[in-house]
């Protein structure tokens, strides 16, 4: 069984992917809105995905990544679809 602090890890990690792929400065939370809070546009989710491909190892579906809008969804995605708990070492 995974830890909650191993669960965070991950979200924190996709919340600094995010940050470092918006022009946005507005404060992201794990339920933030991705498109009506932070103002992803497509570019945006492209640009995140594969930072995220990158960071976990993995090549996440575009169509799957298309029905997420917030970084807990992205984190619930990478484990339940991915069984992904933590960044790649």
């Amino acid at each position: 069984m995974r830890s909650q602090e191993t669960d965070m890890d991950t979200l924190d990690a996709v919340i600094t992917i995010i940050r470092n792929n918006i022009s946005s400065d507005a404060d992201i939370s794990a339920d933030s809105d991705m498109r009506k809070d932070l103002g992803v546009d497509s570019f945006d989710g492209l640009m995140i995905m594969n930072e995220i491909d990158d960071a976990f190892g993995i090549s996440v579906d575009e169509d799957d990544f298309k029905k997420v809008n917030s970084p807990q969804e992205i984190v619930d995605l990478l484990k339940d679809k991915y069984g992904i708990h933590e960044l790649q070492r």
